[in-house]
């Protein structure tokens, strides 16, 4: 496993409901006494023998999953809605912002007094250390060898406050379930049977119950009805990842399917249709949805639920509310057809921990970006039309919160048109490796960056300095304007086919780490500043596809894919030339 430091405070908090003694009260001060007997919370980010290297988390932070589902927003959901801060803009819209020390107050340096969120302690194992491994709410005795980097655990320290008394071991990771404490209920319930309904009315006004339960491989045929949802969750957690208080949850097994339906949901945390678990499915026709509560989304998939919808209208109210959503445990949403809007914050139209595939759709997120893809997951448009006011366009990065696995983020889009209000740059990639293909899509923003790939220090997002973005931009039949822009920490590889065109400088702060320009033989780039790449690969040999308009290129001769250049200068079209950088 790669030695990183990942979630550390929105992860850290997961920890912290998971094990006992995280919860507390916080007004009640501590005793010299009571410190000892404190648990760590943390991540082992090295191992070393019988020394073990853990990165705390906060105590005090309670872990809420943002719309993860809901972008990077403020911090949004899923986190998850937690459309992030650009790193250029600190906070830029998604994950909510993170406070700069979230943590709050200076570590304590004695090993027994408040752990400080970020703060590195070693950690002794012995022969009389005792260990557990936890997993969900089953546990079982373990050993040294069940530990691994990136474990999150808990740690009762002996008096020296460097030896490790007791271990628990988290056994879930990222992406994967945690303990379900959430009982679900319904106001009406298909527990375990067949059942249908034609032009039913269906009400909940209870907190944490749904209107409507499909659970136990039960099934449901609902045509004609209304579903009226009020009532709060009194747990973010339990209603962002397993449906507790939506309108309608399907479970484990189970199915429903719904014609002609309108939701109505005011509750904070009821989410509108909610599918969570393996092989639980909603298949959805010509629905009306409304929520007005924070955390409340259009459609939720979770743990493999899969949501499959046509004639969709979707508008929500609410901060980290976006209109289709995926959380923790990953699901799949394919919806045809649909108007999508969202006001909140934090509330972009597509937040993906998941699969997520939009085809002829409208969209509007009037408080965060257009869409956020949180780690190894997707989002795939084909004949959309959406609009976004976040600090960015579109974002793909990976949180801290434990949401989504680590892997490539992969974005889609064909025939659409995607436009954002917002100054800063349209496309940001962090903390995560990227792929985006752009066919005969139209972009549209008021400011110069196309794309921003860089690492941010504002939201615990990775470590820094390690956490950058990798992007592999394909266009296809493609017009891009604007400049690209990359960090010492990250990488652009720009593939440029069938027709498509750049009008734009490419990192022209020469930071970049690496920087690659395909172009095949129809493919133009209209150079509009000096750039500095790291090589080309050039379908014309003369570059005569490459329009400097008086700008120069540079490349380093001593790249292997540069061979064919033989370190020379090759004048551009336009004045300028194609030149080995110093």
């Amino acid at each position: 496993m790669k030695k990183r430091v990942l979630a550390l405070l929105l992860g850290m908090a997961m920890i912290c409901r998971l094990f006992t003694g995280c919860g507390g009260n916080t007004e009640e001060k501590d005793t010299p006494e009571k410190s000892a007997q404190r648990p760590l919370h943390g991540q082992v980010t090295d191992i070393h023998g019988s020394v073990l290297t853990l990165s705390l988390g906060s105590e005090n932070t309670a872990f809420s999953p943002g719309d993860g589902t809901d972008g990077p927003p403020p911090m949004s959901d899923n986190e998850s809605e937690k459309p992030p801060q650009t790193a250029s803009e600190n906070g830029t819209d998604g994950p909510p912002s993170m406070p700069d020390n979230p943590a709050g107050g200076p570590p304590d340096g004695d090993g027994h007094g408040p752990q400080t969120a970020g703060e590195e302690r070693e950690i002794t194992v012995t022969e009389d250390t005792t260990f557990t491994v936890q997993d969900g709410p089953d546990s079982e005795k373990g050993n040294l060898e069940d530990l691994f980097v990136n474990a999150m655990i808990q740690v009762t320290l002996k008096d020296d406050g460097v030896t490790a008394a007791s271990i628990v071991i988290q056994k879930s990771g990222p992406g994967q379930e945690v303990s379900n404490n959430a009982a679900l209920s319904g106001a009406k319930t298909i527990d375990g049977k067949k059942a249908s309904s034609s032009d039913e009315t269906f009400t909940s006004t209870s907190m944490d119950e749904n209107a409507v339960l499909v659970t136990n491989k039960g099934s449901l045929n609902m045509a004609g009805a209304t579903i009226q949802k009020s009532g709060d969750t009194s747990n973010t957690d339990s209603s962002n990842f397993f449906g507790q208080n939506a309108a309608l949850a399907v479970t484990k097994d189970s199915s429903a399917e719904l014609t002609n339906v309108e939701i109505d949901a005011k509750g904070e945390g009821a989410n509108a249709l909610f599918a969570t678990g393996e092989n639980a499915s909603i298949i959805a026709d010509n629905v009306k949805i409304r929520t007005s509560g924070n955390s409340a989304r259009g459609l939720d998939a979770t743990y493999g639920g899969t949501i499959q919808a046509s004639s969709v209208e979707i508008s929500t109210e609410g901060d980290h509310c976006a209109a289709l959503a995926t959380d923790r445990g990953e699901g799949t949403i394919a919806v045809n057809t649909a108007a999508l809007s969202t006001a909140g914050e934090g509330s972009p139209c597509i937040y993906s921990t998941g699969e997520i595939s939009l085809r002829s759709a409208t969209g509007t997120a009037a408080g965060s970006q257009i869409l956020v893809v949180e780690g190894k997951n997707s989002v795939d448009l084909t004949d959309c039309e959406l609009e976004g006011a976040g600090p960015d366009g579109l974002m793909l990065y990976q949180s801290t919160s434990g949401d989504a696995r680590d892997g490539t983020a992969i974005l889609r889009a064909t025939d659409s048109r995607l436009a954002t209000t917002s100054g800063g740059p349209m496309i940001y990639v962090t903390n995560t490796d990227s792929e985006i293909t752009l066919t005969d899509t139209r972009l549209s923003f008021p400011g110069d960056v196309l794309l921003n790939a860089a690492g941010n220090e504002t939201n615990n997002w990775g470590v820094p300095g390690q956490n950058g973005g990798t992007v592999t931009l394909t266009g296809i039949r493609q017009k891009l304007k604007g400049d690209i822009c990359c960090d010492a920490i990250s990488s652009v590889y720009l593939h440029l086919t069938e027709n498509s065109s750049l009008a734009g400088a490419i990192n022209q702060e020469h930071t970049g780490k690496e920087v690659t320009v395909q172009l095949d033989e129809s493919s133009v780039w209209e150079v509009t500043g000096d750039s500095y790449i790291t090589s080309l690969d050039n379908a014309l040999g003369d570059c005569s596809n490459i329009h400097s308009n008086g700008h120069t290129v540079y490349y380093d001769a001593s790249h292997t894919d540069n061979k064919w250049l033989e370190g020379q200068s090759v004048q551009l079209p336009g004045g300028g030339a194609l030149t080995p950088a110093a």
